[in-house]
Parts: structure tokens; sequence; C-alpha cells
């Protein structure tokens, strides 16, 4: 289990991984990103700044809705290759808030629980 900073952390990472897909599939559609990074188990925790965390969840969320709410009808098939798989602007979408959705609710399960 993560720690509440922790999970901040990665909400912001996935919020601008997602903006860095969606932007991709629209100017350079087809483009294929090739495989994302193995991740690697670290046991000891990363130091984590909640407010800078919490500060870039909410930029990233802006910039993801800003480039969202300007795509053009056409842009919606749009889409990029990653790990052999084709991704367009509904699939981050999707992604986005399932993912956020998903890790800010384990976040209020861990503050009910303490």
């Amino acid at each position: 289990m993560w720690s509440i900073a922790e999970y901040a952390d990665h909400v912001r990472g996935v919020l601008f991984g997602m903006r860095f897909l969606l932007d991709t599939a629209v100017t350079q559609p087809g483009s294929d990103l090739g495989n994302a990074p193995s991740s690697q188990f670290d046991p000891e925790p990363p130091f984590v700044e909640v407010d800078l965390a919490l500060a870039g969840i909410a930029r990233k969320a802006t910039a993801l809705r800003e480039l969202l709410s300007a795509l053009p009808p056409d842009a919606w098939i749009s889409q990029v290759v990653s790990d052999g798989n084709y991704i367009d602007a509904h699939w981050i979408v999707r992604h986005a808030v399932h993912d956020a959705t998903h890790h800010l609710l384990d976040v209020e399960r861990i503050v009910a629980a303490l």
C-alpha cells in the first residue's frame, strides 16, 4: 500500500502522462511510443512533498481539461501506439478519470481507517 503522498504523486504523474498521450495522438497521429518502461519496486518509499503533488494534480488536470475542451470532433479518433496497443482520445479520457478516481478513493479509505 502506498502512502497518501505517494498516491497523490501517482495521480499527478498519470494526469501528466494522459495529457502527453493525448497531445501526441492529436499532433502526431499514429506515432509509436514504444513500450512503457518497466516499473521497479523500491523498498524505500520516495519522499513526496504533498503540497507540490497536490498543486501538480491541479495543474495537470487543468492542462488535460483545456486540451480536451479544445479538441475538434475529428481529433477524437486520433491514435498513438503504446506497448503495441492503439490508444485514442476516448481511451485516454477514460483511463485518466478511472485512474485518478480509483487512487483518490484509495486515499479516502486510508484516511477513514486512520
